[in-house]
């Protein structure tokens, strides 16, 4: 549903168009289980806004119409062939939204186990279409072998369609059609389907409108909002909900630590809710959003209030607000993303050991965090390191993460560098030296005065198992059996290379070994980003929405963020493209089956030159405030224009 139904929504939203006529919305209508939400409240709005934005004006360029609609063709199919099975494409949905529009994913009886994915059609003056795709759709459905029948559930007559199986070990699927009171209703779920047509009917009952943590994300946003209605809003209770999306991917495979149930074990279910307002085209900026964080302090055993906040390894989230997260003066202009937060890294440090000692030991009473910190510092063939009074107890409080794009543009073109603010510079470089120094992995490179080291990931077989974790990729719940899993997960590590070093009071961790060179060659306080416009115009704009101290900052420049994946599905090479996002879409738009090669699904010949497609993207950024029930985060877009 996250990976399928809900991207494909959104990037193909612009495609939909209708008149706007009221209707009960869409929360007040959805389970209290609602556990992933996305809303569109007025689609002919929308659309119109949508239109408004350069990247609306990209879609809509004659140019990019070979590729978008190739683009469309492919989102269709994968809307059509995911796993909630409902069996509707945008094309069905152009033309009969008469009003608010949404996709949610449920988890019935809030049980870790089940799931029921929904998708509501406020088909306002549009009854006579939607009988029309709703035909189209039964046509298409028993064309693909399901089964028909019509029930009564309640009072209403609905269209039940019995998916063929796959596997014959595989359960039943069903998908549930409807129109009732000027609303399609579209789910795999009896019992979802019936609890909707209730609240349509009148009936109470508990729904997603009267959420605790829904409530406190949509008042905040709306606050900050003011009147201005959203013209999207989406809502997720994050653990809850990947669970809700594993078992709609058939439920955890038997392998491994189960990553959701560590978090939750490890306190993170403090992270009650996450929710947030979409705005386009408000005169000045692009779009502009808002999201809310909503985890309150959870209170001690006893009911008493708890001064850490949150229990066990959740005590980790501490990012504390202060006045100057402004670029450091070594940090250039000519850069792609800047990204920087305060994190109380030695206190956080120590909150993770049952976090890392359930990740290592599956559960059970050991201390392996401390057993590795006493091997590193006390075993006669290791670094003879203290990771803790060497190296973590000069850490400070800030870490700041850069990227940029080498041109020409090949699948190594991104690079990444992270910075750690450090209370004792000196004695961490010591400290790097010493554990690498006798790493037959690393090689020592000087550099006016600089000692780099460049580790290199040795590909070769390792002796010991692995330790195996359910979760830790972007689609963290299929079990691949491709025999390319083991490439995959190198080219899907953050740096699978690495340069380290230490300069300008920082611990230095870069992707490139060149990356850390450049910013050592530049003479300190020149071609600063401070100096860059598009940065103080961005930052221009966020102190329209954001007055205090924050936790989090974050700008990037998208024509260049989106440069290398751009120009690498153009070439053809989008799967060995060690880019984040490539990463992202070859998730989204890979292979369905497993076990075979990823090729690219995407026609790079039908891409204009990215010179062409550059004008439409602008700067964007972001702020982070901690609050006392969690955090908020503002950000916008810009228009290029106005650059």
């Amino acid at each position: 549903m996250a990976k399928h139904c809900i991207a494909s929504l959104l990037v193909g939203a612009a495609l939909i168009s209708s008149a706007f006529a009221a209707n009960v919305p869409c929360d007040s209508l959805l389970p209290v289980t609602t556990k992933g939400f996305l809303s569109i409240p007025d689609v002919a709005q929308f659309v119109a806004k949508w239109n408004e934005t350069q990247l609306g004006h990209l879609v809509n360029d004659p140019m990019m119409k070979p590729f978008v609609d190739d683009l469309r063709e492919q989102l269709n199919a994968k809307l059509a062939k995911s796993q909630v099975k409902l069996g509707v494409t945008l094309d069905e949905l152009d033309g009969i939204c008469g009003g608010e529009f949404c996709v949610a994913l449920i988890q019935p009886e809030n049980d870790a186990k089940r799931h029921a994915a929904v998708m509501l059609v406020d088909i306002t003056d549009r009854a006579a279409k939607a009988a029309e795709v709703v035909d189209k759709i039964s046509k298409n459905l028993l064309g693909q072998g399901a089964k028909k029948r019509v029930e009564k559930i309640g009072d209403v007559s609905v269209s039940i369609f019995t998916m063929p199986k796959k596997r014959a070990e595989d359960p039943a699927a069903e998908a549930y059609y409807v129109t009732h009171r000027d609303m399609l209703i579209a789910a795999n779920d009896r019992d979802t389907t019936a609890k909707i047509l209730a609240r349509l009917n009148g009936q109470a009952g508990d729904t997603l409108s009267n959420h605790p943590a829904y409530i406190a994300t949509m008042q905040r946003c709306t606050k900050e909002s003011g009147t201005v209605v959203p013209h999207v809003r989406w809502f997720v209770e994050p653990i809850s909900c990947a669970e809700a999306a594993r078992a709609a991917s058939g439920g955890r495979k038997k392998r491994g630590t189960d990553l959701l149930r560590v978090l939750r074990n490890q306190g993170f279910d403090a992270i009650q809710g996450v929710g947030g307002h979409v705005i386009l085209a408000t005169g000045d900026e692009q779009l502009v959003h808002r999201t809310m964080i909503y985890a309150p302090p959870v209170p001690r055993a006893d009911g008493s209030a708890n001064p850490e906040r949150y229990n066990l390894a959740a005590r980790m989230m501490a990012f504390p607000n202060s006045e100057n997260l402004q670029p450091q003066p070594w940090v250039s202009r000519d850069l792609g993303t800047y990204f920087t937060f305060n994190w109380k890294m030695i206190e956080a440090f120590e909150y993770s050991k049952t976090l890392v000692n359930e990740m290592l030991s599956g559960g059970e009473d050991t201390d392996l965090m401390e057993d590795v910190i006493r091997s590193l510092a006390e075993d006669k063939d290791g670094p003879h390191v203290d990771l803790r009074t060497d190296l973590v107890h000069h850490l400070a409080e800030r870490v700041t993460v850069i990227t940029d794009c080498r041109r020409p543009v090949t699948p190594d073109s991104e690079r990444r560098m992270f910075a750690i603010e450090l209370t004792n510079p000196e004695a961490v470089s010591q400290a790097i030296d010493k554990a690498f120094d006798a790493d037959a992995e690393a090689t020592q490179r000087e550099f006016e005065g600089h000692i780099i080291w460049e580790i290199i990931a040795d590909d070769t077989p390792a002796d010991v198992e692995p330790i195996r974790v359910e979760g830790d990729g972007f689609d963290p719940f299929a079990e691949s059996t491709d025999p390319l899993a083991a490439e995959d997960e190198k080219e899907n590590r953050i740096l699978p290379n690495s340069a380290i070093t230490v300069a300008d009071g920082h611990l230095l961790v870069a992707s490139h070994v060149d990356f850390i060179v450049d910013y050592l060659r530049r003479a300190p306080g020149t071609d600063m980003l401070t100096d860059a416009a598009d940065y103080r115009q961005v930052q221009d704009t966020l102190a329209k929405f954001v007055t205090g101290p924050s936790s989090f900052r974050f700008f990037t420049r998208t024509d260049e963020a989106y440069l290398a994946t751009y120009e690498l599905i153009k070439q053809g090479k989008m799967p060995e493209s060690k880019t984040l996002l490539a990463q992202l879409l070859n998730r989204l738009f890979g292979p369905d089956e497993e076990g075979i090669l990823r090729e690219q699904q995407i026609d790079g010949t039908k891409m204009p030159e990215y010179d062409a497609v550059r004008r439409y993207l602008g700067a964007a950024g972001a702020a982070v405030q901690s609050e006392e029930d969690g955090w908020f985060m503002s950000g916008c877009l810009l228009s290029k224009d106005a650059q």
